[in-house]
């Protein structure tokens, strides 16, 4: 058995779709097909590149790579897994380039395989399977492996220059790899606080034929539905509450609201069962030939504005001149018991709220498509529609992302490298389309002369939605993307009712103390040494007398486990961290982000999953290391370190998607906690503030190449995050 990274595919793609999808993320059989030279072509008249340059610097091995292909079937959901050379070959030799993936590999039912969770690291595994981290694919388990080096090879190595040799062209050093915030209200001193519970309550028939209207009734219920994936909902409430408007977005794929998909729901916190909204829908045929289409039900509870929970359930929709089916379970996964994204409801307004929340969803619960939904929320009164409006990232979104980071980091050395991010900006803003930016600019008319504050949630923790292009600029003094238009933070929904991280990032922390860390690299670690995070390390240290911790296991126990001693003295938890030193991904090993102790061991990102913090005590934690937390080659990835800290109790993650330059990264490290916690008597600033700003440095060259350290860093957090010494 063998355990190998994996691309997502979908049996439904045709072979000619196989074949580009793969080629845009660098594998290919031979660079001359006919379908691989049309994307090879497109990327060099992005970025200006004879195409020979292009094919050998994104050109990634096949040998070690595989496929989880994911296939509908009734309303059963069936996974397979094949090599990368052998779905190539398979498409290469299919009978028409339209013949769908599921008959170009013959994937027959009884030859699916299950879900399974990582195979400890010290052992082998013990069947064939999907390896799943936080319900996505990230890996299959397959036996009689055959590797086969020369499938790539010769795209690999183009004029005697192999693509490795390319990536260690002599570089300069890289990483790779006050007072406590006040109570709201002085009713919180004196009088008791109401506290209100009950479950989310989603009625809707399991199965549905197609264009025949229905009801679902959304509100609150006294007991735990179970067909109703959604956490608790806890309202506490100011003292003397009686009732509570809460708005209701219900959203789904495949069907059609003739009566609006939004309603405000009155709900009286002495009777909250008794509140609830109905809609009316009607569902639309299935497409293709699927004699079903499975979808999610997805309701939002809203307060001022914000979003404060999710909660929903499955559908099964058939169509509307057929018997409904006898849905099977013998193979695969059950629809109508697919767990989908949920959280807490938890109804507490934000003192700091943002100006726009874009929430990005996905009702059909397809990773292997780059289809989703986009819906948007704002306390001002837009005039703009909210959505949804659909996204199609003609891909699935790690692959997208992972064709992104490629690029740029292969050209990441040369002032070409503006091209390309301007061209994936503008991709990526495409995607998003015209509805998002027409809502931004309404939101920022609103707000100037300061810019908006942006909240990103996505369902997908890979794209980086920072690079997309606003055309024209809200701001014509800083570049164009996103992050440096708009103080931008992103934000992970908790999954299936988990508590962690809440549904809304919080906006204020009181720092006591802080901790510093950083790689004291000797030869002996098999590492180079980064003079400039030594440095930065020691001015931390003597700026905000902040504790000076190993880069050891025995000083990152004392960090997670909150035990931290300062000379000797136990002060427990800390509130800021900061991390500096080289950091890596191992494509072969899932929810495998690193970053390197001093000793050259490697420190996983899933023991940050552990950390024992919340509450009172959320820190801030800067990860200023290359591809810190880089799940699957993009810091995002829900199994690396944003995932894992949110789950640990962290409030903010802040680390980069690719190489940084060692001197620029200590400059924005320097600067970033110089403006979040001065020390001079000044107001801290908000972190996405400071980060729109330190983008904003990022200056095109046609002669040099632009330094893209400055667009590397992506945050998870609340845009408008305030820390304060205390």
């Amino acid at each position: 058995m063998l355990t190998v990274p994996c691309v997502l595919l979908d049996a439904g793609m045709t072979a000619a779709q196989v074949i580009v999808r793969l080629a845009r993320q660098g594998h290919w059989l031979d660079p001359g097909d006919a379908l691989v030279r049309e994307v090879i072509a497109g990327i060099a008249a992005d970025t200006g590149l004879p195409a020979d340059t292009v094919a050998r610097r994104l050109a990634r091995p096949c040998d070690r790579i595989g496929a989880a292909i994911r296939r509908q079937w009734q309303a059963s959901i069936l996974w397979y897994a094949r090599s990368l050379g052998e779905v190539l070959r398979a498409c290469r030799e299919a009978a028409s380039p339209d013949q769908p993936l599921f008959r170009v590999l013959d994937l027959r039912e009884d030859a699916s395989l299950p879900l399974v969770e990582p195979p400890p690291l010290d052992e082998p595994p013990a069947d064939e399977g999907i390896v799943q981290v936080h319900g996505m694919p990230v890996a299959v388990i397959l036996k009689d492996w055959a590797p086969e080096a020369s499938v790539n090879a010769g795209s690999a190595e183009v004029e005697g220059e192999t693509f490795g040799e390319l990536m260690s062209l002599p570089v300069p050093p890289r990483r790779a790899g006050g007072r406590r915030p006040d109570r709201q209200s002085a009713a919180h001193d004196h009088e008791p606080t109401p506290t209100v519970r009950a479950w989310p309550r989603i009625e809707a028939p399991d199965y549905v034929p197609a264009r025949q209207p229905f009801d679902v009734v959304i509100g609150l219920a006294a007991d735990r539905q179970a067909a109703v994936i959604g956490g608790e909902v806890v309202l506490a409430l100011p003292a003397g509450t009686t009732q509570l408007d809460l708005g209701i977005t219900l959203v789904a794929d495949g069907l059609d609201a003739p009566g609006g998909w939004e309603s405000s729901m009155r709900v009286d916190v002495h009777r909250p069962a008794f509140a609830e909204v109905r809609f009316t829908l009607t569902a639309r045929e299935p497409e293709g030939h699927d004699p079903v289409r499975l979808v999610f039900l997805e309701v939002r509870y809203h307060l001022a504005g914000a979003v404060c929970g999710v909660a929903s359930r499955p559908l099964v929709i058939g169509r509307a001149d057929a018997p409904r089916l006898d849905l099977p379970d013998a193979h695969g996964s059950a629809w109508l018991a697919q767990r989908a994204s949920a959280s807490p409801v938890g109804v507490t307004a934000d003192p700091d709220g943002v100006d726009l929340t874009i929430e990005i969803f996905k009702p059909d619960g397809n990773p292997a498509r780059g289809t989703y939904n986009c819906r948007l929320s704002s306390p001002h009164r837009l005039g703009s529609p909210l959505g949804p409006f659909p996204i199609d990232l003609d891909d699935d979104a790690k692959g997208f992302a992972k064709m992104i980071v490629n690029q740029v980091r292969a050209c990441s050395h040369e002032a070409i490298v503006d091209n390309l991010l301007v061209s994936h900006g503008r991709r990526i803003a495409r995607a998003l389309g015209p509805g998002v930016f027409a809502a931004l600019q309404e939101v920022a008319d609103r707000v100037k002369p300061s810019p908006p504050a942006v909240l990103l949630v996505s369902a997908e923790p890979y794209v980086p939605w920072e690079l997309a292009c606003v055309e024209p600029p809200l701001d014509a003094m800083r570049p164009a993307f996103l992050g440096a238009q708009v103080a931008l933070g992103r934000w992970l929904r908790p999954r299936g009712g988990a508590s962690r991280p809440p549904v809304q990032p919080p906006s204020r922390i009181g720092v006591r103390h802080m901790a510093v860390m950083a790689g004291l690299y000797r030869a002996e670690s098999g590492l180079a040494r980064l003079p400039e995070a030594e440095t930065e390390a020691r001015t931390l240290q003597q700026t905000y007398a902040a504790v000076p911790l190993p880069a050891s296991l025995q000083g990152v126990k004392q960090l997670l486990d909150a035990r931290v001693s300062d000379r000797g003295q136990p002060i427990g938890g800390v509130e800021a961290i900061h991390f500096a030193g080289h950091g890596d991904y191992d494509p072969a090993t899932p929810d495998s982000a690193v970053v390197y102790l001093s000793d050259g061991a490697p420190l996983f990102a899933s023991l940050f999953g552990s950390a024992r913090y919340g509450g009172e005590t959320s820190p801030m934690f800067f990860l200023n290391a290359c591809m810190a937390g880089i799940g699957d080659e993009l810091l995002g990835d829900a199994g690396g370190f944003p995932g894992n800290c949110l789950d640990g109790g962290f409030a903010g993650v802040l680390g980069a998607l690719w190489a940084i330059d060692d001197k620029l990264a200590h400059e924005v490290a320097i600067e970033f906690w110089r403006r979040a916690l001065p020390t001079g008597g000044s107001d801290p600033e908000p972190v996405g503030a400071i980060l729109q700003d330190l983008r904003a440095k990022y200056v095109p060259d046609a002669v040099t190449a632009p330094a893209a350290t400055y667009l590397a860093y992506v945050y998870y957090g609340h845009p408008r995050l305030t820390l304060r010494l205390v």
